[in-house]
């Protein structure tokens, strides 16, 4: 347990590496990208994106399958398993790869040319992004084995400094967009794909040097195409209905209100992937050691990690959170100067609140996946996330504003939540009322009394740059306080104060 322990702090510390890096770069080529692009151009490529999105549950969901038999033959020390896992998972990217070409071009084209608003003199840059979309997903697709095998061997480090050559590289495209002479839009959507194949190039190179398992070639094994297929299918299903959650909002508001609320919609979630990115960090480094410790039989071990997991994945979202929360205009206005489009503000605090509710949810599902049941899981949790489209359609058309679908989203999220417990229950040994004395009730009263003191003080003094910081960093000490004093058992403060002296080593 303690060599895991130091595995996870270890590949957490690289991984937060990265998120620093990253961090700093899309914050600044965000604001960037807004200003050269335009507010409409902006909202554009968000939604023509967020319609080839609408595919990523294909590769995100496979993903997941694949890192999750990976790992539990790892837990079995069976290296030739991995190995026809892997040749596998290529043969299934391939299947998938055709599925997308032949949904994008159909169903997509027909989405993008009939039923989004975009004026008539950038339908034909939308469409160029369009298709440049479609091969940068197909890319992505063929990515996904080889970024499971790194996660599932616990390289954080390669992991890391790859994302990190793509931020800066990003950060490149930003400094000569302003330079091209012919459609920035265009020409910014074109500049992307180069680098994402290029991160491909660097994630075979490196997965062919580092792992004796990565043989890159087709198997079409019956045994193994079927599991991957099944399990996959699931995930596929759920993965699907939280794209339609996310994207399905961004195109029911885009029909209302039109690109400049899907551009507010689009920074809030910048902020959301700045903020979400540190504590993903966290959940991806302890994934492994789930699945690991369910096919060894190592219960206990993994209910403590789930619960220790759970909590401090949201002690973290919350601690980055409740600044920008109680900041928002001063944070939003110091990002993008004057070019904070109408409803930003409420957009990113309803969806960091959100956020939240999704650190419980992440390691749950993580347990789900572990024990490879989760038929029943999926189907309940999708059938309601599956609402939130339909229930803000219906808002959004009684004349309610654009805030009103993510409101609706927070209230299902919480919902689904509920229902993820209540199905866990019956698939392992499960308390659900252990489960809220050491993981639900400390986090509400971090949640309830760290907001106290910020607030008290903001109405106490002027807005300003200084006043702001001064609340950003009470915040920040008033969360990491009372988490030491309420939010953690003694045995996790003993293992904490162990992680940090490592780290600091």
């Amino acid at each position: 347990m303690e060599s895991n322990s130091t595995r996870i702090a270890k590949n957490t510390f690289f991984l937060y590496i990265r998120s620093f890096f990253i961090l700093l770069i899309s914050l600044y080529t965000s604001r960037v990208i807004l200003k050269v692009l335009g507010v409409e151009d902006y909202g554009i490529y968000n939604v023509v994106g967020g319609v080839i999105g609408m595919l990523s549950f294909l590769n995100s969901s496979m993903a997941s399958t694949y890192q999750r038999y990976f790992n539990y033959e790892m837990g079995k020390k069976n290296e030739k398993g991995i190995s026809d896992l892997f040749r596998s998972s290529i043969t299934v990217q391939l299947l998938y790869a055709v599925i997308i070409i032949i949904i994008a071009e159909t169903i997509g084209l027909w989405f993008l040319n009939t039923q989004l608003i975009i004026s008539p003199d950038r339908m034909i840059a939308a469409r160029w992004v369009y298709q440049i979309s479609i091969i940068s997903f197909v890319i992505i697709v063929f990515q996904a084995p080889f970024t499971a095998l790194i996660i599932s061997y616990e390289k954080m480090n390669i992991f890391a400094i790859v994302s990190i050559l793509d931020a800066i590289l990003k950060l490149l495209i930003v400094f000569l967009l302003p330079y091209l002479n012919y459609d920035k839009l265009i020409g910014y959507a074109t500049l992307l794909i180069s680098i994402t194949l290029l991160n491909l190039v660097i994630y075979v190179v490196i997965c062919k040097k580092k792992f004796s398992t990565c043989t890159i070639s087709l198997n079409w094994d019956k045994k193994n195409l079927k599991s991957l297929l099944s399990f996959g299918g699931w995930g596929m299903v759920g993965s699907l209905a939280y794209t339609l959650k996310s994207q399905g909002i961004n195109i029911i508001l885009n029909m209302f209100f039109g690109p400049v609320v899907n551009a507010a919609r689009g920074i809030a979630y910048q902020v959301l992937h700045a903020v979400d990115m540190f504590v993903n960090n966290f959940q991806t480094s302890f994934r492994p050691q789930l699945t690991k410790s369910y096919a060894e039989g190592n219960l206990e071990y993994m209910y403590k990690l789930y619960y220790s997991a759970t909590k401090i994945s949201f002690y973290m979202l919350w601690c980055l959170s409740l600044p920008i929360i109680i900041e928002t205009p001063t944070i939003l206005s110091m990002w993008l100067g004057d070019n904070v489009p109408e409803y930003t503000i409420t957009f990113t605090r309803i969806i960091l609140l959100t956020a939240l509710v999704s650190a419980y949810a992440n390691p749950t599902s993580a347990i789900a996946y572990a024990t490879g049941k989760i038929k029943k899981f999926i189907v309940w949790v999708s059938s309601i996330n599956l609402l939130i489209v339909p229930i803000g359609y219906l808002f959004l058309k009684l004349g309610y504003g654009p805030e009103s679908t993510m409101i609706v989203s927070l209230i299902m999220t919480i919902i689904v939540q509920i229902i993820r417990l209540i199905i866990i229950k019956k698939i392992i040994k499960f308390s659900i009322i252990s489960y809220v004395k050491k993981v639900i009730l400390p986090t509400l009263t971090i949640l309830t009394l760290s907001p106290i003191i910020p607030i008290f003080v903001q109405n106490k003094i002027n807005d300003s740059f200084i006043s702001c910081i001064l609340i950003c960093c009470i915040s920040v000490l008033c969360v990491i306080t009372l988490t030491c004093l309420f939010g953690i058992n003694k045995e996790e403060k003993k293992l904490l104060i162990s992680k940090i002296k490592f780290l600091y080593k």
